[in-house]
């Protein structure tokens, strides 16, 4: 798994009421972000167009949450989930994402991914979620 570094530990805030919007393509690729997406990742368009989406992930989010995501979208089924980003300059921000896949003449083409701002609940829940997945494979 990709771990991106420098992380920090400040979060940013998503504004109220906005939306992270992105769309990739089959594999991952991001093809389009909206100017929300790119200000609070802290990347310009030139450096996500083109990227892999991974170039966001933070390194303290488990392997088994992208496994899952990845393993529900390509069955076709919308996925979602809360899940901590990394920005460019390593610090993170919490988001809900809602990911659905996109078909055109019955072939998927692309993935659209809408994120909103978590609760604090949601976060917390998510943070002892994945907290446990490292404590189960500690003992391993």
């Amino acid at each position: 798994m990709k771990v991106n570094m420098p992380v920090t530990d400040r979060e940013v805030m998503m504004k109220e009421g906005t939306i992270l919007v992105t769309e990739t393509d089959p594999k991952g690729i991001i093809t389009k972000a909206n100017e929300a997406f790119i200000e609070i990742s802290g990347f310009s368009e030139k450096e996500l167009i083109g990227s892999n989406h991974n170039l966001v992930r933070h390194p303290d989010m488990p392997a088994e949450v992208f496994a899952d995501l990845w393993k529900t979208i390509k069955k076709g089924n919308p996925w979602v989930g809360i899940i901590k980003n990394r920005t460019k300059n390593g610090d993170y921000y919490w988001v809900e994402a809602n990911i659905t896949p996109i078909y055109k003449n019955g072939r998927l083409v692309s993935f659209m991914s809408c994120r909103y701002a978590p609760t604090r609940e949601q976060i917390h829940e998510a943070e002892a979620l994945y907290d446990k997945i490292y404590s189960s494979q500690m003992r391993i």
